[in-house]
């Protein structure tokens, strides 16, 4: 269980790509990045074959597939090559480590559908239901920062980053007890 001190607290920011929205799917790739009060620390960018996503029993939803050939060639560069998912979730464990909150743009999108990737593999992932966090709770604030993204869209890493970026910020603002208007 994390330290009750907020800036204590290990955070990490998670997004995946995926061929499909269901878990059981292929991913892609996974990106992360720890994140704290201070700002952002280490990432994770890895791209995962999908011949190992096959092979570990993950589908391909035709539809999401269409729908990737749609995007910018830097997007789709993830498509083609990466290495075996297995190897991938056991980097992320490492990378995760002891980590006390795990952060998604929808944890019922990405932690559901690596979850079942490590259920694949008759492993747990490094996380309980109970360290994640959504960020689109926090984007529906009126203080969900209006940031322009770096990077390429849809790519996991940078879409991590840039999620990660505006919770900071509101989390921030959340420790900063307002000034007094007396």
């Amino acid at each position: 269980m994390g330290d009750t001190n907020t800036d204590e607290i290990h955070r990490v920011m998670l997004d995946i790509e995926t061929l499909g929205l269901q878990p059981g799917v292929a991913i892609l790739s996974i990106g992360a990045v720890e994140f704290g009060p201070d700002g952002l620390g280490e990432t994770f960018d890895r791209s995962v074959s999908l011949s190992s996503c096959q092979e570990a029993g993950l589908t391909i939803d035709a539809g999401t597939l269409e729908w990737w050939l749609e995007q910018e060639d830097a997007a789709r560069e993830v498509l083609t090559g990466g290495d075996r998912l297995g190897r991938v979730l056991g980097e992320f464990k490492m990378f995760y480590g002891d980590a006390d909150e795990i952060w998604a743009y929808s944890p019922q999108f990405d932690c559901a559908i690596l979850s079942h990737a490590y259920e694949a593999f008759d492993e747990a992932p490094p996380w309980t239901y109970q360290d994640e966090r959504d960020c689109r709770t926090l984007a529906s604030l009126p203080i969900w920062p209006d940031l322009e993204q770096d990077g390429v869209e849809h790519d996991a890493l940078d879409d991590a980053i840039y999620q990660a970026k505006q919770t900071v910020e509101v989390l921030q603002s959340l420790r900063t007890p307002p000034e007094a208007s007396r």
